[in-house]
């Protein structure tokens, strides 16, 4: 069974299928194919299968591991009911055999993997021809692609986005919240590795079977380098330092052995593919300064445990087990849940600003601010708390301490208090919250709408 958000896409493809050629408000023209965009492991391939999946007139075709000289041949040798003077040589002849078996017929045509390729001008050069010799109805094109792609092709942008809480609890109804968190932080959200979380098992057990070497939450790592990088394991010690807690330049360096100069190309090269970026914090001495993250929790949990894995599975190993269980519960997960709890307020954020006044982040030192952000609009301030321990519970007795900060830097009445919890708050938090119209609750199930 397809996941919500799969049977969504299947619905927007059939749409532009049957109204490519009179789209409104979109600069699509019937001559150029759509590009369905989504960083590995997003589910392109599932959807594209299943589009194409008891329909005649709809061919799939993946360009994975094969060359230039091999590709036509190879393709065309998939439907011998179509090639049937032989394997098609070149790419015209291929579209020549193609053009010939549909004589005029709408029909769908999907390439994948198009992105190994750096010798597809003449791919491209063939396609565009095909594209725009029937006069009467163009091929319906669907090219599978990586965000980062690029090349010289008028095409229209379609983007799988990857999963939110809101759709892990549409399709997880019966998790708990903190397993939907865990779950959520160590896939990134994509659908590739959420497709085979089993919810007649707990978590653990899941955590087994995707640590598992022949699984596919094993294996997408690799992938996911080899489609970026010739040589891969280059790029292995600079993840590793990473992945131990080294972020800044100079100490992932040191950790990896190279020299900053050669160790910030690698980085560079990582933040290109998408895999890592940087952010600017602050030091204990004030200076700002730039460290290095991964993007998805999947790639941290990856680099940390699995890319040097030599067991065949966790199990062998209960300590190791037990590591992973405190970096998803202390790590990976509270920094999942405040990147979600941002997205939040972000959205949220004009009902706490003044009229004319944009809200800007106050900093306070590490050890006076007992809030993790605060924000300022005119004579209106936002303080915003996120807990993000797996098991707390917080009522109103733990609000006091938070309104007597507050209270000494601005009135009460002219604050805006968000209170953020992985758990759901005790009774008391929620009278109070009820009593005061600005002391605002948000749950990690709230994050669900």
């Amino acid at each position: 069974m397809l996941s919500i958000d799969h049977q969504k896409d299947l619905k927007t493809l059939e749409h532009l299928y049957r109204n490519a050629d009179r789209e409104d408000n979109v600069t699509w023209f019937p001559d150029e194919p759509l590009a369905m965009m989504g960083i590995t492991g997003a589910g392109k391939t599932t959807v594209a299968m299943e589009f194409c999946r008891s329909h005649s007139r709809r061919l799939y075709f993946s360009f994975r591991n094969l060359t230039a000289n091999i590709a036509p041949k190879i393709l065309s040798s998939q439907h011998t009911e179509i090639f049937s003077e032989g394997p098609a040589d070149t790419w015209d002849t291929f579209f020549a055999a193609l053009k010939k078996h549909f004589a005029g017929a709408y029909h769908v045509l999907v390439f994948d993997d198009l992105d190994d390729r750096n010798d597809r001008d003449d791919f491209l050069k063939a396609l565009q021809t095909y594209m725009r010799e029937d006069k009467r109805r163009n091929p319906f094109v669907i090219l599978l692609l990586r965000p980062e792609n690029s090349f010289d092709l008028d095409y229209y942008d379609q983007y799988l986005w990857t999963y939110t809480l809101a759709d892990l609890r549409r399709s997880f109804p019966h998790m708990t919240d903190e397993d939907r968190l865990r779950l959520y932080s160590i896939t990134g959200g994509l659908t590739g590795l959420l497709s085979y979380y089993d919810e007649t098992l707990s978590f653990d057990e899941n955590l087994i079977r995707f640590c598992r070497r022949d699984s596919f939450f094993f294996s997408l790592g690799r992938r996911m380098l080899a489609e970026h990088f010739r040589t891969p394991e280059s790029y292995c010690s600079v993840m590793a330092a990473i992945a131990a807690d080294h972020h800044r330049l100079s100490d992932i360096a040191a950790f990896a052995g190279f020299t900053n100069k050669k160790c910030g190309t690698y980085l560079q090269a990582l933040c290109d593919a998408g895999l890592i970026d940087t952010r600017k914090e602050r030091s204990d001495d004030r200076r700002s300064t730039t460290r290095y993250y991964f993007v998805t929790g999947y790639m941290a949990f990856w680099a940390r445990f699995l890319m040097t894995l030599q067991t065949s599975t966790v199990t062998d190993d209960p300590a190791l087990l037990n590591c992973m269980h405190v970096y998803i519960d202390h790590t990976l997960a509270p920094e999942m849940f405040h990147r979600c709890c941002m997205d939040w307020f972000h959205v949220h954020i004009k009902k706490f600003e003044v009229p004319g006044e944009r809200l800007f982040e106050l900093v306070f030192p590490k050890d006076a601010a007992v809030f993790d952000h605060v924000f300022q609009s005119g004579k209106k301030y936002c303080f915003l708390k996120i807990w993000t321990d797996m098991d707390g519970r917080y009522g109103a007795e733990d609000f006091r301490e938070l309104e007597n900060f507050s209270v000494e830097i601005n009135p009460f009445y002219d604050n805006e208090y968000i209170l953020c919890s992985i758990h759901r708050f005790n009774d008391s938090m929620w009278r109070l919250s009820k009593k005061y119209e600005n002391v605002h609750l948000v749950e990690a199930r709230f994050l669900s709408y």
